[in-house]
């Protein structure tokens, strides 16, 4: 499995804590030390419920579609371009909600800022893989 699936399934994995949180499935969660690090007040928040969904039902969605590509584009061409797109469109998703959170809450969930660092990583692995195969003049697979 190449870089940027290993940073999707880092992704899942943060968000279904999340997730697990905001179903009730546990009562806290653990944060870094800091006076910065609030994840339960974030993600219970009702902007982390939109129509009253907890977004990390969605989002852990989001990210299991993402993988998928990933994996599939590793042996079919023609999904690289789409998985490359995807993986944009989360890392953009990723980025405005760190920003939220910083602004909206004065605090971050850890939990969250984990995805987003995962979503960091697959942007760069995604970013590597076609800059390489470009200025080498191969295909991915050739490398």
């Amino acid at each position: 499995m190449k870089a940027g699936a290993w940073a999707a399934s880092g992704a899942v994995v943060a968000l279904g804590v999340v997730t697990a949180r905001q179903l009730g499935m546990v009562r806290r969660l653990p944060d870094p030390p800091g006076a910065m690090w609030d994840s339960d007040a974030v993600v219970m928040s009702r902007a982390a419920h939109p129509a009253g969904v907890p977004d990390g039902v969605p989002g852990m969605a989001s990210y299991g579609v993402t993988l998928a590509l990933l994996l599939l584009a590793e042996d079919a061409e023609w999904v690289r371009p789409v998985a490359r797109a995807k993986v944009m469109l989360d890392a953009a998703a990723a980025g405005m909600n760190a920003v939220r959170q910083v602004v909206v809450f004065r605090r971050m969930c850890s939990w969250c800022m984990a995805a987003v660092v995962c979503t960091a990583a697959m942007a760069w692995a995604s970013r590597e893989a076609r800059g390489t195969a470009a200025i080498r003049g191969v295909s991915a697979d050739r490398r």
